[in-house]
């Protein structure tokens, strides 16, 4: 009975810390204690996958491939997708804040009115991507490939971000900024 009990509240305690946010339980039988992730993980490919409205917070995505996938609506605060492919990828009205992006391959993807606040998307490639009506506030273009790129309505974008960046003549961004040429 006492087991029980006690596996019942580990398991209460577990439902309890990703409801509240945090990334991690510990599972307190047997000789040592073990480390539970409870982070979703989403590896592979998962090309044309419709993720739409989908709630992904704090999902490993990590080297995978999302090419032509719908995550519009979706909700990927403090995602890990480095390394990833989202070519043709729809992230309209999609929720990315504090995401990870390094190195994300994101050519033709759709962000429109998407939240990509603090996310950090150096060395990434975001070449024709539209970012129309975008909140890319405190985002990182530290590296990025913005050629071809839709930036004209972009809320919170800075001459900042964009000297970090490159593009190209086809790179569009708001009256008064400009973007650096790539080598």
């Amino acid at each position: 009975m006492l087991t029980q009990l006690r596996l019942a509240l580990c398991a209460a305690a577990a439902v309890s810390a990703v409801w509240a946010g945090q990334a991690v339980a510990f599972w307190p039988f047997g000789e040592k204690a073990a480390h539970l992730e409870l982070a979703p993980a989403y590896g592979g490919a998962c090309e044309d996958c419709d993720l739409s409205g989908r709630i992904l917070v704090g999902a490993r995505l990590t080297n995978s491939v999302f090419n032509g996938s719908d995550f519009s609506q979706a909700v990927l605060m403090r995602a890990d997708a480095s390394g990833s492919a989202f070519a043709d990828a729809n992230f309209t009205e999609a929720d990315l804040r504090r995401a990870k992006l390094i190195e994300a391959d994101c050519p033709r993807a759709v962000f429109e009115r998407a939240t990509l606040a603090s996310v950090d998307a150096r060395n990434a490639d975001f070449s024709r991507a539209d970012f129309s009506e975008a909140d890319v506030s405190r985002m990182n273009f530290e590296g990025a490939l913005i050629s071809g790129a839709d930036l004209r309505t972009a809320q919170g974008l800075t001459q900042a971000q964009l000297d970090a960046a490159c593009g190209d003549h086809r790179t569009r961004v708001p009256e008064g900024l400009r973007v650096r040429r790539c080598d």
